[in-house]
């Protein structure tokens, strides 16, 4: 999956968690500076587990906490998980 697809999506599902425009979403801004919480970060976590199909570690969204670091995370995943199919 190419990063500008998961990028897409990381800003679409963080915009419906927190009910913003995605034009609103600053990829450079940590997760807690727009204001999510452990719980919604949990939330965030596991909604990125069913959408792509990867298992997260529950300090996830604490270790890549913006939208560019957790989509360049996920890209990694992916591509690592085509390389050994």
């Amino acid at each position: 999956m190419h990063i500008d697809d998961i990028t897409t999506a990381v800003i679409d599902t963080l915009a419906r968690m927190l009910d913003i425009e995605s034009t609103a979403l600053d990829r450079e801004r940590s997760f807690h500076e727009m204001g999510l919480d452990s719980v919604l970060l949990v939330g965030l976590s596991a909604e990125f587990e069913d959408r792509f199909g990867v298992s997260l570690d529950p300090e996830f969204a604490y270790q890549h906490d913006s939208v560019r670091k957790i989509s360049q995370h996920l890209h990694g995943l992916l591509n690592e998980e085509v390389a050994y199919a």
